[in-house]
């Protein structure tokens, strides 16, 4: 796609740039009024009316430099050394997956030796490959290429992975439509297109399965207990069966190759011109799909695509069930629903105006309380609870509807008196450390076990003072009593993380998350928890000496431009704790600090643009170690939420613009744009464009709706030159020309 195709259109009429003062007639009065703007403007931000505007300057103006540059730099640097990649349909209960080497993978099975019970190959007899490289060239369509290259770098064997999609104009031959059960799925399979150039070597199609294979004389099919599940556009010169695997070797003169696997039918005759039509379909049926990408654009068409893929994985992992969608986190061990992880999912779906999907995700995930009232999926995780009251509360300020959060007040209101039944509990032992907090609990996160330990304890809070103001926002009778079990919490784990604070540059102090001290865990584990406890849990002060110390803490740890040993591999990288700490860094005040861990987020992604949980550092997975699924889609949301907040931000009743956003992004020619994305005060679209020069950058915000809004604050980085913004103001739309330094 070209730059001019990706530039999106304004989200409102463009105004034409002013002419200068002195080509007015009326120059003098202008430059008057421009003056007591600016003065206005850069007046405090108590001085600054309610809906109004005020900078902040974050840093002196100062060039890019090549530090700057290569570190907000996508290259998959720190890539996994394995991965797979998701090639299924949306809410798909096929969850295809492609392996790095582009085998199909199939029949996912859990348990202490994970894998896939079906997979299905592609070789060239008798040619080991001296490398594997894979592709997939729009990041909207999965449709992925692999190729096979031999030591000089030549191609001998390539082919393209994808989902066939059904659909009447599907054509698929040998199938007919009263084949369908009624209620039965559309038929629904997977193509290789395999492409060998030139007659040297055979192509070789292995499929490793469970069952018996048998094929019939002159019939290109491959059944596997009594059913034709794999057929081939060419016959095969060489069956070769064994104990659950067949491998099938074609003629060195078949240079092209279709195989079609087919899901719960027998699987129709394939041709490959057939098969040249499905990639065509594919690619029109992503392309149509009204799947939320134009939300957020951004200038940097890398980090656009990592955009666009975690879209496009968030919902080729869901699923429809019980009538309604199901975010899972992943197609594989964690094809399921999980409280913290679905919160963020839901609140990245929000974000980007699919608030009525999200608030169905939510009726699936208030279906599983329990009927004390309490939220417990994982055994003595407590931290379910705190995390159902903040999605409840934020769910009704992103899309300002009180009168859904009122509607759902029971469940707030079950939900606290749980949280109180809990500390009270907590109090059994009244010498116990984690007496008046939280009963001993599961911490996950790197930490496993029962202990004393604070992530359930920094979640509950952080619930309860959203349960305080939403008892605000709907001005609930519970909110005097609630306000003051939140005080009394939040004083008992004051004096708690007192006791239990350990010293770090002699200056400041860190909180480790057990309040037992034990050697095996390092001070960096389970600090997940921490970090949300910032943000967006809001528990500390920007200036909290104990947040700076555990801060100072995690950036000791750093590797890769994130932090080592936060998850359950002490020696790996946790992908994703990148945006919780990322998070906790913006809403400390370090915008580009920020900046360049999303970078390192991203640069932790495959090729294919998509995240496993955890892996070890680059050049020290010789056996190819990972922790969890892929992709993992609380990364991916966690990704969509990291650009959001470095763009906007809501702190309190203000609004916060370009806070994080990257240097990068202000290159000559360069548009960020975000149309309608919700917010605490309601749906933002903005235009940030930088002259074609790269000397200026003209910023156009509709102001949001909500009259709780404050003000506007636009901050200002080292890419802002010494001169002041222009402003211009017209109903509800602002205009901010920004000097940039070259």
């Amino acid at each position: 796609m070209t730059p001019e195709k990706r530039r999106p259109s304004a989200p409102f009429p463009r105004r034409r740039r002013r002419a200068t003062p002195e080509a007015r007639p009326d120059a003098g009065l202008a430059r008057v009024v421009a003056s007591a703007l600016v003065l206005l403007l850069f007046a405090s931000a108590a001085c600054s009316g309610k809906g109004g505007l005020s900078f902040k300057r974050e840093a002196a103006p100062a060039p890019l430099d090549a530090a700057v540059l290569d570190a907000c730099t996508v290259d998959f640097r720190y890539a996994p050394a394995a991965w797979q990649s998701t090639i299924g349909l949306p809410d798909d209960a096929l969850k295809t997956l492609l392996s790095d080497d582009g085998t199909l993978l199939y029949d996912y099975r859990g348990g202490e030796t994970p894998g896939f019970a079906t997979r299905i190959s592609v070789a060239v007899r008798d040619f080991r490959p001296a490398r594997t490289v894979q592709a997939m060239p729009d990041a909207r369509v999965p449709v992925v290429e692999t190729a096979l290259l031999d030591a000089e770098g030549r191609e001998r064997c390539s082919w393209k992975a994808m989902a066939v999609v059904p659909g009447d104009d599907q054509e698929l031959p040998g199938f007919l439509p009263r084949d369908i059960a009624a209620g039965a799925p559309r038929p629904r399979g997977d193509l290789l297109v395999v492409r060998k150039p030139g007659a040297e070597g055979a192509i070789e199609i292995r499929v490793e399965a469970e069952g018996q294979f048998t094929f019939k004389r002159r019939d290109l099919g491959l059944y596997r207990d009594g059913r034709r599940f794999l057929s081939a556009s060419a016959p095969w010169e060489l069956f070769v069966p064994s104990a659950n695997e067949a491998v099938l070797v074609f003629p060195p003169s078949v240079e092209q190759l279709a195989v079609y696997v087919a899901h719960g039918y027998d699987a129709g005759d394939v041709d490959t011109g057939w098969a040249a039509v499905q990639e065509r379909r594919a690619a029109a049926y992503w392309h149509a799909l009204p799947l939320p990408y134009n939300v957020i654009r951004v200038a940097d068409p890398d980090v656009q695509d990592l955009i666009d893929a975690s879209i496009r994985n968030i919902y080729q992992s869901r699923e429809v069930k019980e009538g309604l969608p199901v975010f899972q986190v992943g197609p594989t061990c964690y094809r399921g629903l999980w409280v913290v992880d679905g919160c963020f999912i839901l609140e990245a779906m929000t974000f980007l105006g699919r608030s009525g999907e999200a608030r169905m995700g939510i009726r699936h995930l208030l279906t599983r309380q329990k009927p004390d009232g309490s939220f417990e999926i994982l055994d003595k995780y407590w931290k379910e609870n705190g995390i159902v009251l903040y999605l409840l509360y934020r769910h009704a300020l992103l899309t300002r509807d009180v009168a859904w959060l009122r509607r759902n007040w029971e469940t707030v209101r079950r939900v606290v008196e749980v949280i109180r039944r809990l500390r009270r509990e907590s109090r059994a032992n009244p010498n116990a450390p984690e007496a008046g907090l939280m009963p001993a609990g599961f911490p996950d996160g790197g930490i496993g076990g029962v202990v004393p330990e604070y992530t359930n304890v920094y979640w509950n809070l952080a619930g309860l003072k959203a349960a305080v103001e939403a008892a605000r926002l709907v001005g609930a009778a519970e909110l005097e009593d609630w306000e003051a079990e939140y005080e009394d919490f939040l004083e008992t784990f004051r004096r708690a993380a007192k006791r239990d604070s350990r010293p770090i540059d002699g200056k400041m102090s860190y909180l480790p998350i057990l309040m037992r001290p034990d050697p095996a865990v390092a001070p960096v584990r389970g600090q997940w928890a921490f970090c949300h406890a910032v943000y967006p849990g809001k528990l500390f002060d920007v200036r909290d000496p104990l947040a700076l110390g555990t801060m100072a803490l995690l950036e000791r740890s750093e590797a890769e431009g994130l932090v080592l040993g936060t998850g359950w591999m002490p020696d790996g990288i946790w992908n994703y704790f990148a945006s919780f700490y990322g998070h906790a860094q913006l809403w400390l005040g370090r915008g580009e600090k920020a900046a360049r861990i999303l970078y390192a987020f991203a640069n932790h992604a495959s090729p294919l643009r998509a995240w496993r949980e955890e892996q070890p550092p680059r050049g020290k997975d010789t056996e190819r170690r990972f922790v969890g699924d892929m992709p993992h889609n609380w990364a991916s949301a966690e990704f969509i939420r990291l650009v959001r907040n470095l763009v906007v931000l809501e702190r309190g009743r203000e609004l916060h613009l370009l806070e994080g956003i990257p240097r990068t992004w202000l290159a000559a020619g360069a548009t960020t744009e975000l149309k309608g994305v919700a917010t605490d005060f309601g749906p933002v679209s903005l235009l940030l464009r930088v002259d074609d020069d790269g000397r200026h950058a003209t910023l156009r915000v509709e102001k949001p709706p909500g009259a709780d809004m404050k003000r506007i604050v636009i901050h200002l980085g080292a890419w802002a030159g010494a001169a002041k913004p222009e402003v211009t103001a017209e109903d509800g739309l602002i205009e901010a020309v920004l000097p940039l330094v070259r």
